[in-house]
């Protein structure tokens, strides 16, 4: 009997540790971390090869950017950074990207820069349906 007794507290105590273990949720790579600000989103063109985002953050010096796809995939060609001081910054990419997932991290070399906006480079994916939703990212 103290046995039984024993043994259904032991799985109560396993059964409650599981469920605490469920409600914590593990970062994954598809969700941004808190550290990084959202800068811009577009609807891209599928007809087209190439769209903008615009920055919409004036104010924010950052030192590394990063790109997520939803809703649709697209095969991005690369991108072009184009500064608050009139620089730019080409990164080549070459790579198709599946919805809810992101590019890997940018890093913008020198000091923290103003980012005025990003310049897209893709072609469209053709079994993808409807159009893909591309974020900026940034991480001060």
């Amino acid at each position: 009997m103290k046995a039984l007794k024993f043994l259904a507290l032991g799985l109560l105590i396993a059964a409650g540790s599981l469920t605490f273990a469920a409600d914590v949720k593990a970062p994954t790579k598809l969700q941004p971390q808190k550290d990084w600000v959202k800068l811009g989103s577009r609807v891209v063109n599928m007809t087209a090869d190439h769209d903008e985002i615009l920055v919409t953050i004036k104010d924010g010096l950052f030192t590394k950017v990063r790109l997520k796809v939803m809703k649709a995939p697209i095969h991005l060609k690369n991108i072009n950074i184009v500064f608050g001081n009139g620089e730019n910054k080409n990164v080549k990419f070459d790579k198709k990207f599946a919805p809810g997932t992101f590019t890997r991290v940018i890093d913008l070399t020198g000091n923290k820069r103003i980012i005025k906006k990003v310049k897209l480079n893709y072609r469209s994916v053709p079994k993808g349906k409807g159009r893909a939703v591309v974020s900026l990212f940034g991480r001060r």
